[in-house]
């Protein structure tokens, strides 16, 4: 029995020793090469099964399509109808002050809104989801080409569904299109109404004026006239037409004749706009802006750069890796495990051939 296992033993460190050893750790690439082609079936087979698996995974997995216009600010000749409603208001002092960035920037407010694409999506009966956003064309400030396209900008509808999206993309900027054309319209209109109440007030206050200071003449007028028929002086004296025609007093030397006279006249004045020339200037104004009538224009608030596109699946790349490094993983498993089991089975047939002694 002891010579049993010392005859084991000395098998197993002779085993330790053997050339067996040495060749292990100095693989031959075309053993290994020769190992593999052995197995090629049960290798392809593996990777094709991983592979299958990734592109299931993928499949099934939830896609991100996009569609993306791109659009830049509206020329100045495509504002000439704003600009023909401007013209005259500024004539009327009435500034509107509406810009192409202006109307962009609007624009861009209304696209960018959740809430807004909720209520087209509800009008239009649409049952599609997603988002939409806005960037930059050119969002490096550095770039050669920046300046020229600061003020144009990528409009990107984003859903998991690609039916219907480049349509919806179409009708939705229109529908915003819309809104903002509907503002413009809604601020020229309010600035117009804000216009007449501020005329009326301001004529409405000089015209106050005007009268206080009538009343304050007939009120002197009265005095100086009392005054010169109770010191007899009916007549106008010799320098009486001497004063100065700014002088706002009325001296009684102008006689209680002459002093009665302008009296009667200034009481007959009741439309001091005859006699008042910023109170007529006045008048004039609030005469052509109470004229103004509402105004409706449909200018185009953008130009296409880029029409709606069809939609582009996103992340098409990063599917294209999965399935590949899925495909690597099967590969490299069943190369592997083809090495092992081979080594394996190797080296219990080395341990079963040892010699006995």
């Amino acid at each position: 029995m002891v010579n049993k296992e010392k005859s084991r033993n000395v098998g197993l460190s002779e085993f330790r020793g053997s050339d067996f050893s040495s060749d292990r750790n100095n693989i031959d690439i075309i053993d290994l090469v020769s190992i593999v082609s052995g197995f090629f079936k049960q290798v392809v087979i593996v990777t094709f099964i991983f592979t299958f698996i990734g592109g299931v995974i993928i499949l099934f997995a939830p896609k991100n399509w996009t569609s993306s216009a791109v659009i830049s600010p509206a020329s100045d000749s495509q504002l000439q109808p704003l600009e023909a409603v401007a013209r005259p208001l500024s004539l009327l002092n009435i500034s509107l002050d509406i810009s192409s960035s202006d109307i962009v920037t609007e624009f861009k407010k209304y696209y960018s809104s959740p809430n807004v694409l909720i209520e087209y999506l509800s009008n239009t009966k649409n049952d599609h989801s997603g988002s939409m956003s806005v960037t930059s064309l050119v969002a490096d400030q550095n770039a050669q080409n920046f300046t020229d396209n600061r003020n144009n900008y990528i409009l990107t509808y984003s859903s998991n569904t690609d039916s219907g999206m480049k349509d919806i993309l179409a009708g939705y900027i229109d529908y915003v299109n819309k809104k903002v054309i509907f503002d413009i319209n809604r601020q020229i209109n309010f600035t117009i109404d804000t216009a007449k109440t501020t005329a009326a007030e301001e004529y409405q206050l000089v015209l106050q004026q005007a009268q206080n200071e009538q009343k304050v003449t007939i009120q002197r007028l009265e005095y100086a006239a009392s005054i010169a028929k109770a010191a007899g002086l009916q007549k106008p004296a010799n320098d009486a037409f001497s004063i100065s025609a700014d002088n706002s007093n009325y001296p009684i030397s102008l006689g209680y004749d002459a002093l009665n006279r302008q009296l009667e006249i200034e009481k007959s004045i009741t439309d001091l706009t005859t006699v008042n020339t910023d109170l007529l200037n006045k008048k004039l104004l609030l005469d052509k802006i109470m004229g103004l009538k509402p105004v409706t224009i449909d200018i185009p608030t953008f130009n296409y750069l880029q029409h709606p596109s069809d939609p582009i699946e996103q992340g098409a790349k990063k599917r294209l890796l999965v399935v590949l490094l899925f495909g690597f993983i099967g590969l490299f498993g069943s190369i592997g495990f083809v090495l092992v089991r081979h080594y394996v089975r190797e080296r219990q047939n080395a341990l079963l051939n040892l010699p006995k002694k």
